[in-house]
């Protein structure tokens, strides 16, 4: 059996390869260790449930490492070339075949080998001896994705013979001695992991079927990677490996940080001081207080005000349900990568004190396409190697193993732009890795109120998933539509197998109007907690302003000084406002900030603004700022007035959230909270950006419920609900057509999302992957697939910098730039180009033009690892670029601004 291989590579002239023997050996060692010492305890008991008992879990892991690559013995696979064509390789390894009695086979050629690839080939092997197609298909998607139909798979043995046995002929002793080799593997496999025959491999669910082939898939690229479990000289034929040393001291080189295991909580007040050095409030106390109680809490919801600790209410109950229902980890999902950003020190903080307690070390990421950038996270030590069963002194790591692209979701700990989980619902390659990593985890999603429609489909059916796994999710919002909330609730239960008109649940879970408010469910049960401590009302008053009346407003309100927002639907718009503004009152008394500024710039902006309005700020004496809706996520700034484009009704309260949001001295004028709202029409029509963003619909209702008072935060959830309501109103032919618009607008994202989004789980009781993955998603990067969930424009990030006399430098910065050392500074420096060039009909032209530009004068850039894949522009002297029929200008007050080439003459 040593004379089949695994892998071969030629390196510096030696030759080297592995025995099939080995890497199978290799790999049921790796995935053993890998239940012991890495999957959750929650993981391991989905599994458990189904299969029996733990040692029969456990061996049937092993059996699939040991029987994954069954398929590279196999006519087709052994006759590959090498990678890098080395001839002498490839002829050394076939002359062992030939003096192993395979007879020919250095001659063979095969016409249609690529038909049989060996994922495949192993998948067809094993249901010719009788296993099961929850295990074989597991075996044939191993490589990423799963065959489309089991017809691939019954044809295979029948139409490609010599692809499997070299020769055709079944009486042919070389087709038979293929077979007798193969079988072999296959029964030692069964032996050695006590099972009788194939009929004792168990059946299990879709589900349970892809947590296995991520962790085989996981267990896979550990063993294959050469750092770890090293090949061998091509004369050395494996037999004096010493098995034991090989296995410890390959997963030692991987193995970084124990498993997380958390203890039972501290009594709930005792705990906030230890984390967070105060004690819970109300809302936070009555969370903690309902999942203690809960015998088996699956999705919880939090609806509550801004500003008043869902994040450390969220971050307590992680650790609560972890322990309930054996998670290991967590994933923090945010709207952007501006909030993840933000919370991201929060969570750290909150992990060290957890390190502190546990003793051990824990990994910590952040996930979204910058975190390399992100200075925090960068300056998180990278874990070293531990012994399995040592004791350590507890600290914040990072994982290194874990920092690729599709290995990143299986980290303990993340904190990310909530596309990474959206992602779980998407049909793409190697999902099951995706979905290992989140069954694991105890699941946050924060500020659910900033997904829309399309996106919502994906969440949707990810958190369908996780029902399915069992898995705790966390769902936050201050302000949530009814709807919205029975919709995700309903999701989850049907994952978790219940039928929702069995369900015990509140009649009006769509309807409730009570603020605060806690949902969850509890075995085939939804509760909530409704009654809250009385809150202080702030009493806002709403005021409609014609645009031609702000200055006006802003002379008056701030005489005696004070700092007031204004919020704008559309970067033009706010650029327009900024400009009579700030040339009114002076551009050091007014701020611009929208997502058309270099991330740098707009990183630096943000911090000012905290450091200037922010929690226990020095305010100054006057400021205005003017922002788009990046000023409503997730930035704890104080307004003393606020002026606002209209927007739908939960936005609108989220950016009232800003508004006297800390209890400070203020000037007289403004000591009320007052709130003014641009854009409203009589006759409906709107302001043409408005309309593009949120449509007439949704600003019809906003305006029509929008009352003249608002109680902060008794109001928020009835007018939330109002204005999402299906009731109808008298509104006249214009609001029927926008309805009728906006009804057209859901389907067709609906059907738009439902292209290339995932299945239910566990339809009609599958017991197997075979077509899980069927018409995936062609683009297989990370971006596309971040757009693919997002439904925008495909966003395009280019990295910027200027001429200079003497050579090229950042904006705002006279340094001269080096390419070769300042490539990582460099790379920090993108801009994302307007939607005029990345809409479907000017997207491919753009990315040409870019790519050719770069082609041409910035081809170095690609030598540099910060820079390589990146695109490039460099501004002129006047901080202008032509690009795909627009001019574009960067401003370092008003950000990037463009028109078409022909307005300029």
């Amino acid at each position: 059996m040593n004379s089949f291989w695994a892998k071969k590579t030629e390196n510096n002239g030696r030759l080297f390869w592995l025995p099939l023997s080995q890497h199978l050996e290799d790999t049921a060692n790796v995935i053993g260790l890998l239940w012991e010492h890495w999957l959750s305890q929650g993981q391991k008991e989905l599994i458990i449930d189904e299969v029996g008992n733990e040692e029969l879990a456990k061996n049937l892991t092993q059996l699939l490492g040991f029987s994954h690559d069954i398929g590279k013995l196999t006519a087709s696979f052994q006759t590959k070339k090498s990678f890098h064509q080395s001839d002498d390789l490839d002829a050394r390894l076939l002359e062992k075949l030939e003096t192993a009695n395979f007879s020919g086979i250095l001659s063979l050629n095969l016409t249609n080998a690529n038909r049989s690839l060996h994922a495949l080939a192993g998948q067809a092997l094993l249901e010719s001896y009788g296993v099961n197609q929850s295990f074989s298909s597991i075996v044939g998607g191993h490589h990423g994705k799963p065959v489309d139909n089991e017809k691939i798979v019954r044809t295979q043995l029948k139409s490609y013979p010599a692809n499997y046995f070299q020769e055709e002929k079944e009486t042919h002793p070389i087709h038979q001695k293929w077979e007798v080799c193969q079988k072999e593997i296959f029964d030692t496999g069964l032996a050695k992991f006590g099972f009788k025959d194939a009929q004792a491999i168990p059946e299990f669910s879709q589900s349970i079927c892809v947590i296995l082939e991520g962790l085989l898939i996981m267990a896979d690229w550990i063993a294959s990677n050469e750092a770890y479990f090293p090949l061998i000289d091509l004369d050395d034929d494996g037999s004096t490996i010493n098995q034991e040393v090989r296995l410890e001291n390959g997963f030692k080189a991987w193995f970084k940080t124990r498993l997380w295991q958390p203890e039972p909580t501290l009594e709930v007040t005792e705990l906030y001081k230890k984390r967070f050095s105060f004690a819970p409030r109300d809302m936070q106390e009555k969370l903690s207080t309902a999942i203690e109680n809960s015998r088996q809490p699956g999705i919880i919801i939090v609806e509550a005000p801004m500003g008043v600790g869902k994040t450390e209410a969220a971050l307590v109950a992680v650790e609560q349900l972890a322990f309930k229902t054996g998670r290991s980890g967590m994933f923090f999902g945010l709207p952007t990568q501006a909030t993840s950003n933000g919370i991201f020190s929060r969570v750290n903080t909150w992990l060290e004190s957890i390190t502190e307690d546990s003793q051990q070390n824990q990994s910590l990421k952040l996930l979204h396409g910058k975190a390399t950038l992100n200075d925090k996270f960068d300056n998180i030590s990278k874990a070293q190697g531990i012994e399995i069963d040592e004791g350590i002194g507890g600290s914040v790591v990072t994982n290194e193993w874990f920092q690729g692209r599709k290995t990143g979701i299986l980290d303990d700990f993340i904190v990310g732009t909530v596309d990474q989980f959206l992602l779980s619902a998407l049909k793409q390659k190697h999902l099951a890795l995706r979905h290992l990593g989140l069954s694991k985890k105890v699941v946050v999603i924060d500020e659910v109120h900033a997904y829309d429609a399309y996106m919502g489909q994906f969440l949707y059916q990810a958190i369908r998933w996780m029902g399915a796994y069992g898995v705790p999710v966390i769902i936050l919002s201050a302000t949530l539509p009814g709807a919205r909330r029975e919709a995700l609730v309903k999701s989850y239960m049907l994952g978790s197998g219940k039928k929702w008109r069995d369900t015990v649940k509140p009649d009006d879970l769509a309807t409730k109007e009570t603020y605060p408010l806690i949902t969850y469910s509890d075995v085939g049960e939804v509760k909530q907690v409704t009654v809250f401590k009385k809150q202080k009302n702030k009493q806002v008053s709403i005021n409609k302003l014609n645009d031609d009346a702000l200055i006006d407003l802003l002379e008056s309100s701030l005489s005696d000084g004070g700092v007031a927002g204004i919020i704008i639907n559309t970067v033009k718009r706010a650029q327009a406002i900024y400009q009579i503004v700030s040339e009114k009152f002076g551009e050091e008394n007014v701020e611009l900030l929208h997502s058309s500024f270099i991330a740098t710039h707009r990183i630096k902006k943000e911090k000012q603004l905290m450091a200037d309005i922010g929690r226990d700020a020095i305010r100054p004496d006057k400021k205005i700022v003017i922002g788009t809706q990046v000023i409503e996520q997730s930035l704890d700034i104080d307004f003393d007035i606020l002026v606002t484009d209209l927007a739908p009704m939960d936005l609108l309260l989220q950016r009232i959230g800003r508004l006297h949001r800390h209890d400070i001295l203020r000037p007289k004028k403004l000591e009320k909270p007052a709130v003014y709202v641009l854009g409203t029409s009589d006759d409906f029509e709107f302001e043409s950006g408005s309309k593009v963003v949120y449509g007439d619909y949704l600003l019809m209702r906003t305006q029509y419920y929008l009352p003249k008072q608002i109680s902060i935060p008794s109001d928020i959830s009835c007018l939330v609900q109002k204005v999402y309501s299906e009731d109808e109103l008298a509104l006249g032919e214009d609001y029927q057509k926008a309805k009728e618009a906006q009804t057209s607008m859901l389907a067709k994202k609906e059907g738009s999302a439902k292209t290339f989004r995932l299945e239910k789980p566990n339809a009609r009781s599958k017991k197997n992957i075979i077509g899980w993955l069927n018409n995936a998603n062609p683009d297989d990067s990370e971006e596309k697939g971040n757009a693919q969930v997002r439904d925008s424009a495909d966003c395009i990030e280019v990295v910027v910098v200027a001429k200079s006399e003497d050579g090229i430098t950042l904006i705002g910065d006279e340094a001269l730039l080096d390419v070769s050392k300042d490539a990582k500074r460099m790379a920090t420096h993108t801009l994302r180009l307007p939607m005029a060039l990345t809409a479907r009909w000017s997207i491919d032209d753009t990315i040409r033009d870019l790519e050719t530009y770069n082609r041409k004068y910035l081809f170095d850039w690609q030598e540099q690892m910060w820079l390589k894949g990146t695109l490039g522009i460099v501004f002129d002297n006047n901080k202008q670029f032509v690009l795909n029929g627009y001019l574009l200008t960067y401003d370092e007050a008003l950000g990037l601004m463009y028109e078409k080439e022909e307005e300029n003459g």
